[in-house]
């Protein structure tokens, strides 16, 4: 009996606890709710007022600027795109009345970004198509990494009659490979272009000499865990590269390993290093 008598007296102490602590989350630096009321001033100012292409433009790129300052690197969610999730509905309401087609544009790239943050749908892709499509990377890592997942989520739905979506989504990967080859993320580089069966991209562009090293090694180490035939692709893929960047014996050890006693003669009779080649008359 003590003891529920303790018990029910340290409920109510908790529950303060636990609301002191919701006070101490919710309260904001001096700097943060600066933040805050600029961002709610610049929607409310798009948002409830009467159409002003020059006013609408400048809160649009003050936005923008504010997210971009603090999503160049992200480890948690940024200030401005926290402060911005209950806005989330009101700027695809601005979205719809704007009649500039370059201030559409705009606005729905920073819808783009918004999206990866709220909505559960693939809303960041969707935006991204329908804005400008300039530097993927001006919006940093996490985006282009929440982008990459949603293109293969997309690409995995679509048929074959899906043509015209599909080059739009070619068309972005050929902007994000190359963004993550520049910033050491080979891995991700690969894992898209194998969801979207596009790994002929690595050898036609992108891949260069202080790259392809990691890709090789990446794209072999996936074999393993693939079934025919995309295995042999992967292993066709990494060969292309040391091949391309003549690196021989790399290349000879993939096609031993693909069976293919015709390339293999290719690789001996195309190596220029004679002590690496033998014969081709031996």
């Amino acid at each position: 009996m003590v003891k529920d008598e303790t018990k029910k007296e340290n409920e109510p102490k908790k529950q303060e606890n636990k609301k002191a602590d919701a006070a101490k989350e919710v309260e904001l630096s001096d700097e943060d709710r600066q933040l805050k009321e600029e961002l709610e001033g610049l929607v409310l100012g798009l948002h409830s007022q009467s159409y002003n292409e020059a006013k609408n433009k400048a809160a649009l790129h003050q936005i923008a600027a504010l997210i971009k300052s603090a999503t160049t690197s992200m480890t948690s969610v940024p200030k401005p795109l926290k402060f911005m999730i209950p806005h989330y509905k009101d700027m695809k309401e601005v979205y719809e009345k704007l009649e500039n087609v370059e201030l559409k544009k705009f606005c729905s790239d920073t819808l783009s970004v918004l999206s990866m943050t709220v909505s559960e749908e693939r809303d960041c892709l969707k935006y991204r198509l329908m804005g400008d499509r300039g530097d993927v990377g001006a919006w940093g890592h996490e985006y282009v990494r929440h982008l990459s997942g949603e293109i293969a989520a997309e690409w995995e739905m679509l048929g074959e009659e899906d043509g015209a979506k599909k080059q739009e989504l070619i068309d972005e990967a050929k902007k994000i490979v190359p963004y993550h080859m520049q910033h050491n993320a080979e891995a991700e580089a690969c894992d898209l272009l194998m969801e979207m069966e596009q790994l002929d991209m690595l050898t036609s562009q992108d891949v260069d000499k202080d790259s392809y090293e990691r890709v090789c090694l990446y794209l072999t180490s996936c074999v393993p865990y693939v079934a025919e035939p995309e295995n042999s692709e992967l292993l066709r893929t990494a060969l292309a590269l040391y091949r391309k960047f003549n690196q021989y014996p790399q290349a000879m050890r993939l096609a031993l390993q693909l069976h293919d006693m015709a390339l293999i003669m290719e690789l001996f009779k195309e190596c220029p290093d004679r002590l690496v080649s033998v014969p081709t008359d031996s």
